[in-house]
């Protein structure tokens, strides 16, 4: 939840990861901090990221990690107490604050990344057993809907969360492996490098096609922990070729291509400038982004594509802060003529003025309590 990624943001030290020389946050495999005999540059900008993040919250008297992100891309470089102190900290950079501002954006995605766990500290669940019904504690309810569902209709699931908790419910007798996002493992030229127990193997990824054929359909709006862009080579310059999912133990900064060379033969490309997720952030920066072509694009005109075609709408967990996909929902969404539903036991003032708006529904029931009578 928001609120506990954000206590986790707030009260971070640097006490149990490391940044490696390729910019990477990483931990040692018994979960300890890693000492490298220094502290690398990204270290350093880690130090003033989170000196950073004390600041916006002695200031505000509360800490967002949506609003955090906006901050130090947009207004700090106008605050004078962020000169004074970046001045004041030692942070054994040349750099002045503006670039110290642009360089812990990296820095930060990987902190919310490394935070995005469940509670139980995990954060990766292809190691889970396949789950059996009648029972899955917590979510139940919604599970027995999403089934029902699944007989007569399409579920188009869309997703501003990062993490990869809905992945996990594929793997249950409720969706029984009916789940596709768009990626495809068969006929992908795109690598990752897994090393275990200093064995080390390439392992073919998933990559982005749009292809979606199966019952329950995720759209990440926002992109995932598990998402990146492979750049590939064009000439001497670098570009932005494709999305592809990694997989537990396969960092970013371990992507490859495979290509022919000028003889034909068979070769690994190396992705080299990659070393974390790439996913949305932020209050309003991340709207920016959401016209780029080589996935939101994409995923958004989806969105909007599925919104005048659905039957009903059902929105679970979503606090109404995201203008733009607001705007989306009124106005591709026939709120008159069909039927809407919030699900949220303790609904804020967002989401009571979006209930307002589309004329919903409002269930104030947790996922486990839900009937599926509710929605006839």
């Amino acid at each position: 939840m928001g609120n506990q990624l954000n206590e986790l943001l707030l009260n971070c030290d640097g006490s149990n990861f490391s940044f490696h020389t390729s910019g990477s946050l990483v931990v040692s495999t018994d979960g300890t901090k890693p000492d490298f005999g220094y502290k690398t540059s990204y270290d350093f900008e880690f130090d003033f990221c989170r000196d950073l993040i004390q600041h916006f919250n002695k200031t505000r008297s509360y800490f967002d990690y949506e609003e955090f992100y906006d901050f130090f891309n947009y207004e700090a470089k106008d605050d004078p107490e962020v000169e004074v102190l970046f001045k004041a900290g030692n942070y054994g950079t040349g750099k002045d604050v503006s670039q110290m501002l642009y360089s812990i954006k990296n820095i930060y995605a990987q902190l919310v990344s490394h935070f995005l766990k469940d509670g139980e500290g995990k954060s990766w669940y292809d190691d889970a057993a396949h789950m059996c019904d009648p029972i899955w504690l917590g979510y139940t309810g919604i599970l027995n809907c999403f089934k029902k569902w699944s007989k007569a209709h399409l579920v188009n699931v869309h997703t501003l969360n990062h993490d990869l908790f809905f992945e996990h419910l594929n793997y249950s007798d409720w969706l029984q492996n009916e789940l596709c996002d768009g990626f495809e493992e068969l006929g992908s030229p795109y690598f990752g490098d897994l090393s275990v127990q200093g064995r080390r193997y390439k392992c073919r990824l998933q990559h982005y096609t749009g292809k979606y054929d199966k019952k329950f359909r995720l759209y990440k709006l926002h992109g995932s922990k598990d998402y990146g862009v492979y750049y590939g080579s064009n000439g001497s310059v670098l570009t932005p070729e494709k999305y592809v999912k990694t997989r537990w133990g396969i960092g970013f900064s371990e992507l490859y291509k495979e290509i022919q060379d000028e003889k034909g033969r068979l070769m690994y490309e190396h992705c080299w400038i990659n070393y974390h997720a790439d996913f949305l952030t932020g209050t309003t920066s991340k709207i920016e982004r959401y016209s780029e072509p080589l996935l939101f694009k994409i995923l958004f005109q989806h969105f909007r594509d599925n919104l005048k075609e659905a039957e009903k709408l059902i929105i679970i967990g979503y606090g109404g802060r995201d203008s733009e996909v607001n705007k989306m929902i009124l106005e591709n969404f026939d709120f008159k003529n069909k039927p809407s539903f919030i699900i949220d036991p303790y609904p804020g003032e967002d989401v009571k003025k979006l209930r307002e708006q589309v004329g919903a529904k409002l269930i104030e029931e947790h996922l486990e309590n839900i009937d599926f009578k509710e929605f006839e």
